[in-house]
């Protein structure tokens, strides 16, 4: 009968109190964002990509890793030397995809990305560049972390 009766306390311990101690503990977690272009033009600490000159009808890809000592933004910038026709940029880490951005002739595309607690840049990266049409792709290619 004693069993029963600590068995029963221990269940409405739990039911009225049902966090543990270690569910208190938060860890920060890191992950991360893109920012708004590219507003340091600090030189690029390592550089990934850096293409002069891509012409061609297939799709243009590239993938490259970062580690942290390398600095807390990677930045990939892509520039549409075509007179006409837009090109469309994503890039990926990992499996995490950016979504397409419109780069259009003449222009120049420029994402930023950080990590959100201001560590240094990690992952495996992919840019991927393309058409929406077929046209003839003329670029200009560059990705580097600072």
């Amino acid at each position: 009968m004693k069993w029963l009766g600590i068995g029963l306390a221990m269940f409405l311990a739990l039911a009225l109190f049902p966090k543990s101690a270690g569910e208190h503990i938060q860890h920060p977690v890191s992950y991360i964002e893109e920012v708004e272009g590219d507003t340091s033009h600090a030189p690029y600490k390592v550089q990934f990509i850096d293409l002069d000159k891509y012409q061609s009808i297939g799709a243009y890809e590239n993938t490259f890793t970062t580690v942290p000592d390398n600095g807390n933004k990677l930045t990939v910038k892509v520039r549409n030397r075509n007179s006409s026709g837009t090109v469309i940029l994503n890039v990926y880490r990992g499996t995490e995809e950016f979504g397409y951005m419109d780069v259009k002739a003449g222009r120049e595309g420029i994402r930023t990305f950080v990590m959100n607690d201001g560590s240094g840049v990690t992952g495996d990266w992919k840019v991927y560049a393309t058409t929406r049409d077929g046209h003839v792709m003329n670029l200009q290619v560059q990705a580097g972390q600072h």
